[in-house]
């Protein structure tokens, strides 16, 4: 067999990035701000910038890999941005897609063995096994709407950690998923972002309303719709069947 010998590209790639200095951690301080703030919108867009980015500054790592009068190092700038911000683009979109199928099968998997552990058996058990599988579905459509906003979250809470790191003139790789401060701060920064998301949601959503329901709360709208269509929420009436819940 013949031994290639491949060098590592990964830490070069860290080497230049942290080689741009300030400036590439102010970049990723307000790539980080923005998507904690409103990422949830743009959360696409700003996937494919981060993987031309990427692309882009990989590109001569990537070239000096390839034989001499192969191709033009431009052309592979070119490939390689459109390479890794489709790449990017579609973890993104795959992560938001499957993460809360994946998300609700290990919550629920998890759960079951927790419970047969101290001798509780639900999965024989047919009524238990439908009923789980409605909650889970109805799960999955819930977690799937609110996942953008996990995900722009946490990613926007690395980038902020990351451009706060090299501002200081620590190196990326001090950012370790093992270490439990790490994980404190990130989940304190993802958090927040979480809560100031949902409520830009909720004033868009208010701001859309027409004037004269802004500030109402869901019992007082749902009244002035009763008033304004009584067919829509009428009193009981004694001609309506039993009520057999």
């Amino acid at each position: 067999m013949v031994d290639i010998d491949m060098p590592n590209v990964s830490s070069p790639l860290m080497q230049q990035l942290e080689a741009l200095g300030p400036l590439f951690g102010i970049v990723l301080i307000l790539a980080g701000v923005f998507l904690m703030i409103r990422g949830h919108e743009r959360l696409q867009y700003i996937a494919a910038a981060v993987g031309a980015g990427v692309g882009y500054v990989g590109a001569p790592l990537v070239y000096e890999l390839i034989p001499d009068g192969t191709i033009e190092e431009l052309y592979i700038m070119i490939i390689l941005m459109l390479v890794t911000a489709g790449i990017l683009l579609m973890t993104v979109q795959l992560t938001i897609y499957l993460g809360a199928s994946m998300g609700i099968y290990l919550g629920f998997s998890w759960g079951f063995r927790w419970l047969d552990a101290r001798g509780y058996e639900f999965a024989s058990n047919q009524f238990f096994t439908n009923v789980m599988a409605v909650i889970a579905f109805f799960s999955v459509l819930y977690i799937r709407k609110k996942l953008p906003i996990f995900v722009s979250a946490l990613l926007g809470s690395l980038a902020l950690l990351s451009g706060m790191l090299v501002l200081s003139g620590e190196p990326l790789s001090s950012l370790d998923p093992g270490n439990s401060s790490t994980i404190v701060i990130v989940l304190m920064l993802s958090t927040l972002s979480v809560s100031v998301q949902m409520r830009a949601i909720k004033r868009k959503w208010e701001a859309e309303l027409p004037p004269e329901e802004r500030g109402l709360s869901r019992k007082d709208r749902r009244k002035k719709m009763a008033a304004e269509d009584p067919r829509i929420y009428r009193a009981p009436s004694e001609h309506d069947l039993p009520d057999l819940r």
